[in-house]
C-alpha cells in the first residue's frame, strides 16, 4: 500500500483484513486502525524498532501517508 526508503531500509504500510501492519523487512511493529496512525509511528520515532527510533530528532521523516509512495 504504502512504502517509505528510510535511512535504516524500507518501511511498508500494508492494508490486511485485521487493520493496517506497519512492516519493516518480514517484522511487523504494529497493526493499526489507519494508514494515517502508522505513518505517525514512523514519524513520531515511536515504532519499536530500536534501530529507528533511536534516529528521533536527526532529520525529519514524512509526516503521513500521502509522502509516502503508494505501491
Amino acid at each position: 500500500m504504502y512504502a517509505y526508503n528510510s535511512p535504516i531500509g524500507l518501511w511498508k504500510i500494508v492494508k490486511e483484513l485485521d487493520g493496517f501492519h506497519l512492516m519493516f523487512d518480514s517484522t511487523c511493529y504494529g497493526v493499526y486502525p489507519s494508514a494515517i496512525a502508522a505513518a505517525d509511528d514512523v514519524y513520531c520515532f515511536a515504532t519499536g524498532n530500536g534501530d529507528w527510533d533511536s534516529l528521533a530528532g536527526s532529520f525529519e521523516p514524512p509526516q503521513d501517508p500521502s509522502e509516502w509512495e503508494v505501491f
